[in-house]
């Protein structure tokens, strides 16, 4: 068993500034799609259609990315990996707004979406331990959502001078800081099994697993939990197409 060293200075801002630009990233990925395929003279129901197809990629992935975020062992290169997706789809939203370019981009942010915050959320968990983890979780959204304010406003100045498909650059411009972030954070402090929720006291190393998962049927069992993947889902379902359909009514 190896003892466990507590998370360095650095590890710890890498992790918040990680926060910080995935939020550019994705706030360049998402309500302003609608906008940009309007100005591009898609009718409101193909956008819908184009929107629908990322929105139903990521729900099918959201458990399959659980599981695989909760399994592997490299979660910074599960990171870089959905990272370099989202870039490809910005790539692909630059360029001539086909159905098959939008379409094959919404495939791939939707694919990737699911397994940024998850992941995250582990990496955190892996290392500072749950003790810590409310703390240094809310002191990611706050990176998160100082990074929201950021990307509006360099979006928006950014569209105003040079048009909607420049805010896609942006977005994939942006992943670079990102991938430097998540380089900044050191591997060998993301304890293995306490990112997977195991107990504070394991000490074992990042290549070893001491957890025993529990299974579908202990989820099932758990009426809180359920409650609340209900509500949740009910109000993705109710607020998820509000900011496209904005964006659509603003242009």
């Amino acid at each position: 068993m190896a003892n466990e060293e507590p998370p360095t200075r650095n590890s710890l801002r890498s992790l918040e500034w990680l926060n910080f630009f995935l939020a550019d990233v994705q706030t360049g990925l998402g309500p302003f799609v609608a906008a940009y395929l309007a100005s591009s003279g898609w009718n409101p129901g193909a956008v819908g259609y184009a929107l629908t197809v990322g929105g139903l990629v990521t729900v099918a992935l959201q458990t399959p990315a659980g599981a695989v975020v909760d399994a592997t062992r490299n979660k910074r290169l599960l990171l870089m990996i959905n990272l370099g997706v989202l870039v490809c789809g910005a790539i692909l939203l630059m360029r001539q707004p086909t159905h098959w370019t939008v379409y094959s981009a919404q495939v791939l942010i939707g694919g990737a979406a699911p397994f940024l915050a998850p992941t995250v959320a582990a990496i955190t968990l892996g290392i500072v331990g749950a003790k810590a983890f409310d703390r240094q979780f809310g002191k990611n959204q706050a990176f998160n959502s100082a990074g929201n304010v950021f990307t509006a406003v360099l979006i928006a100045a950014v569209s105003y001078k040079f048009g909607y498909r420049a805010i896609f650059g942006v977005a994939a411009l942006l992943a670079a800081p990102a991938a430097f972030s998540v380089l900044g954070i050191d591997a060998k402090q993301i304890y293995y099994t306490r990112a997977r929720g195991g107990a504070e006291s394991d000490k074992s190393s990042p290549q070893r697993d001491g957890v025993k998962s529990e299974g579908w049927r202990q989820l099932a069992k758990d009426r809180v939990v359920l409650s609340f993947l209900l509500r949740l889902f009910l109000f993705h379902l109710e607020i998820s197409a509000m900011l496209p359909k904005l964006g659509e009514l603003l242009y």
